[in-house]
């Protein structure tokens, strides 16, 4: 019996690799058309002009993923494949832009982590926080991007975002509690199983008891707190949630 030469195993392998390639272009293809049905739908029953995002569907999808595919492929690795289609599939719905404070948009890490997340999305950078808020307020399907400890707080409270709220935290995948930015968006909130909510306290340097993190926005302190609530905790007068949002999926070091 002749055994296979390394070249002709090669090649099978390689053909093997393109079928599965082909197998998964098909798939995503007919992924391509249910998305379109679902724009279809939402032009139907009118949702279409509302946000396209569904941050707690879309937390829920990735913990499902990264769970069955177990040590077979990194988080890391499925969290960017999927958010690639993900965008792609938000955007065939409808144009998205993302509005960033100039400070933090002309920062490359800042840059960087939401270009990962949303990919090729449109970014618009404005001279401030409250700007960036004021711009998603006017625009039920943009999103605004900002820095937790930036001054952001004092524009909110006053209404600068309109209904808008952190509807997530980048990144998706993180090392520790506090995140680096806060997407502010008018996607319905939505428990995702694993929640958290954003207080906006007002007064500088108040101590959260049980707070997961909190940081400081000009005169107000931010915290975020365990679970998905209905209702702020009687912590200070004036406290108002802030936002509800997936809890980012760990990963070690």
């Amino acid at each position: 019996m002749i055994a296979d030469s390394p070249e002709s195993s090669l090649d099978a392998i390689r053909r093997e690799i393109d079928s599965i390639d082909d197998r998964i272009l098909r798939l995503l293809v007919r992924r391509s058309a249910a998305t379109a049905k679902v724009k279809a739908t939402k032009a139907q029953d009118g949702s279409i002009a509302s946000s396209p995002f569904r941050p707690a569907r879309e937390a829920a999808m990735m913990r499902r993923l990264i769970e069955e595919a177990g040590s077979a492929l990194s988080p890391q690795l499925l969290v960017r494949l999927w958010r690639v289609i993900l965008s792609a599939s938000i955007q065939s719905q409808a144009p998205v832009t993302l509005h960033m404070d100039g400070a933090q948009g002309r920062d490359l890490a800042m840059r960087l982590l939401a270009a990962h997340h949303f990919c090729d999305m449109k970014v618009e950078l404005h001279t401030s926080p409250s700007r960036a808020l004021g711009a998603v307020g006017a625009a039920p399907g943009d999103l605004a991007l900002i820095a937790p400890g930036s001054d952001w707080a004092a524009g909110f409270a006053e209404g600068a975002a309109g209904s808008a709220q952190v509807i997530l935290t980048l990144p998706v995948l993180a090392r520790s509690s506090q995140p680096r930015l806060l997407v502010f968006g008018h996607a319905a909130p939505q428990p995702s199983g694993d929640d958290e909510t954003l207080l906006l306290v007002p007064g500088e340097k108040v101590t959260v008891v049980g707070a997961l993190w909190q940081v400081y926005s000009g005169t107000a302190t931010l915290a975020s707190l365990n679970g998905f609530l209905d209702h702020p905790p009687s912590l200070h007068p004036g406290t108002r949630i802030a936002g509800r949002y997936p809890r980012p999926l760990k990963v070690s070091q």
